[in-house]
């Protein structure tokens, strides 16, 4: 059975819970998931990092961004 066919079939069966504490259950996996989606790696959170240090070490060191589109 395909994706789409088992979300399909999921929704269905979800319409046939009368049981708040179920439905809390399924809530609280759904709402994990989708803030580990939301996470940033580990790899972008130190590249960013080192972007803000290089910044707030060098506040004047930035580049124009009307040069910037005349370069590129």
């Amino acid at each position: 059975m395909d994706l789409k066919t088992r979300k399909y079939n999921f929704i269905q069966e979800l319409f046939k819970i009368d049981k708040e504490k179920v439905m809390t259950a399924l809530e609280r996996v759904l709402k994990q998931e989708i803030e580990e989606q939301l996470e940033i790696s580990k790899a972008h959170k130190k590249e960013l990092d080192s972007r803000l240090k290089s910044f707030k070490d060098n506040p004047e060191d930035v580049l124009d961004w009307e040069e910037v589109k005349r370069d590129w």
